[in-house]
């Protein structure tokens, strides 16, 4: 009887690594290969732009027996909390000075923190905040603009102190809560930038944002929330495209494509632009399931001196500049596609880069099958 064991399923015969010399891009896909590629984008999220992620509902919900009232506050008496507002722009402060119209001042959101020595079973009587409303019984009170820092410093300026400002005071909330509604009240002023829109929803401590901060730095990395000036090694500065890829991707996504860069480039600056991350992202959602895939390949074909996160940037926009259906991330992509085959052979080589998803999973199954055969 012939047996009814399948044959063995060969492997690839070993191709030559691709050309490295600068221009050298191999075959242009087929115009049928741009559009599967752009689909597979699209999919992942990325709507032809990955720089901004959709807006999701904001989370303040005002608290129980919350008391909000109509009161005129000296400007000399209301203070900012610089951890979740908006960096003062000073050329705003002097533009409404110097215009100064009582008449076109809105009303600032105020937050009336009260504070109270609280005794505890040990030591002695220490200063906190409460929220029982008692304003009569406070020891300090403090008047904490929520939104409109801008307002109060330009009447601070134009005015001094003893101006009173039209407010509406919020009694009874938490800092969480004015930073949420911080976020819900100053971004129909004017839009935030994605780092503002971090920073205000990680204070108040939301998900994603404080799920994001802890695996960027768990990765030895942090986030920019505005409180450096300049550039800094270390510091992701493309704020919406981590964003995009936790929310599309996932949190064990994310954490994948920064310990690939960190492992690669440590903390070079240029590794964490959008175009890096977004290659890296692309590259992983097209053969990071392939069973023959590892991380580390990866991470060990970018550590190559040559393969420096600059040099990949600029030959990457290069090429992306001669081809309309194509994008930097995209090239990026490519690239590190290039780079990982490098050395491979046999089924440890990826498929093509232009291998359909059907083709990529064949083959995935192919690698398989041999490995549990070898086992």
């Amino acid at each position: 009887m012939p047996s009814k064991t399948p044959p063995a399923t060969p492997e690839p015969p070993e191709q030559p690594d691709e050309p490295e010399e600068e221009g050298e891009r191999g075959e242009s896909p087929s115009e049928q290969d741009r559009r599967a590629m752009q689909r597979e984008i699209k999919a992942g999220g990325n709507k032809g732009a990955w720089y901004r992620r959709r807006d999701r509902p904001l989370s303040y919900t005002p608290p129980e027996n919350a008391r909000r009232a109509y009161e005129e506050v000296m400007a000399g008496d209301l203070v900012v909390d610089p951890r979740y507002n908006r960096p003062i722009q000073q050329v705003w402060v002097d533009d409404i000075a110097e215009h100064f119209n009582p008449d076109q001042l809105e009303a600032l959101a105020v937050s009336r923190r009260l504070y109270r020595f609280i005794q505890r079973p040990s030591g002695p009587p220490a200063e906190e905040q409460v929220f029982d409303g008692n304003l009569q019984a406070a020891n300090r009170v403090e008047y904490v603009v929520i939104a409109g820092q801008h307002r109060l410093l330009a009447t601070l300026k134009a005015k001094g102190p003893d101006y009173l400002l039209p407010c509406l005071v919020y009694d009874k909330l938490t800092e969480r809560q004015e930073a949420a509604l911080f976020a819900l009240l100053d971004e129909k002023k004017r839009p935030h930038q994605p780092w503002h829109r971090f920073r205000a929803h990680l204070f108040a401590l939301d998900e994603p944002e404080v799920t994001i901060d802890r695996i960027v730095k768990e990765c030895g990395l942090e986030v920019y929330l505005g409180t450096q000036t300049g550039s800094k090694e270390g510091v992701i500065y493309a704020v919406s495209t981590v964003t995009d890829i936790y929310d599309k991707n996932g949190p064990d996504f994310l954490r994948r494509v920064l310990e690939i860069h960190y492992g690669a480039w440590v903390t070079m600056l240029d590794a964490y632009t959008a175009p890096m991350l977004q290659g890296t992202t692309l590259m992983l959602r097209r053969f990071g399931t392939y069973s023959m895939w590892r991380d580390e390949w990866l991470m060990q074909a970018l550590s190559d001196p040559a393969h420096n996160p600059l040099s990949i940037r600029q030959r990457a926009s290069s090429a992306a500049s001669g081809i309309s259906s194509t994008s930097i991330a995209q090239e990026v992509a490519r690239l590190e596609h290039r780079y990982y085959q490098q050395g491979r052979k046999g089924y440890q080589r990826l498929p093509e880069w232009n291998a359909t998803p059907r083709e990529i999973l064949a083959r995935s199954d192919a690698a398989k099958a041999r490995t549990d055969k070898n086992a």
